[in-house]
């Protein structure tokens, strides 16, 4: 590098000259979305969100049963009594569901109410032998 090629930043007096921006066009606001925000799309109906309420009993149902741990908790708790509710609850949305549902997917929605009430069954059998002995 030559001596005229050099550049002196540091040399008193002298003032860079503000280099210039190119110019930005102003940025466009986002389309806001027609519904409120946590709401369902305005595409959804009620059966999607029948579909979505069975989701959240069935895993309800387990949580209930003690069998898996509510999100964020490290461990489980049994309480039959919200168990029961959480399963008639399915049973009731999938009943509503009824024809909207395809094949597949009652067979899913039939084999999981299923699965949670015979955890069920077994979870109520045992605390009733866990309570008859301990009243001995």
């Amino acid at each position: 590098m030559s001596s005229d090629e050099r550049v002196q930043d540091d040399q008193p007096g002298e003032a860079e000259a503000p280099q210039e921006q190119p110019a930005q066009e102003p940025e466009e606001p986002m389309d806001e979305p027609e519904y409120a925000p946590g709401a369902p799309a305005p595409d959804t109906n009620v059966y999607d969100m029948l579909r979505a309420a069975i989701g959240l009993f069935i895993q309800e149902g387990w949580i209930a049963l003690g069998l898996q741990p509510r999100y964020g908790a490290g461990e489980t708790q049994m309480d039959l009594r919200c168990a029961k509710v959480a399963i008639d609850t399915t049973q009731l949305l999938v009943e509503q569901l009824g024809g909207e549902a395809d094949a597949t997917e009652q067979r899913e929605f039939e084999r999981a109410l299923t699965d949670l009430r015979v955890n069920f069954m077994r979870r109520k059998a045992k605390a009733a032998g866990q309570s008859q002995s301990a009243g001995q």
